[in-house]
């Protein structure tokens, strides 16, 4: 059971350092205001969407055992 914890919180952690990453990214430049904003909620919104999926998959993938 710990593994798949310790898999899971290595995933969630990868994926949010690259959400803020994109998130931040783009506000460094010069890039229009639109632009920001329209990046910030996306880029949230597939943050969520990927932990859920990996919180269902941690939690409810039948794991084969003879």
């Amino acid at each position: 059971m710990s593994r798949r914890w310790r898999d899971l919180l290595v995933r969630v952690s990868l994926a949010l350092a690259i959400a803020v990453a994109i998130m931040i990214i783009p506000t460094i430049r010069l890039t229009p205001r639109w632009f920001a904003f329209g990046v910030v909620p996306v880029t949230v919104f597939l943050l969520i969407c990927y932990t859920g999926k990996l919180l269902y998959d941690t939690f409810f993938y039948d794991r084969y055992r003879p």
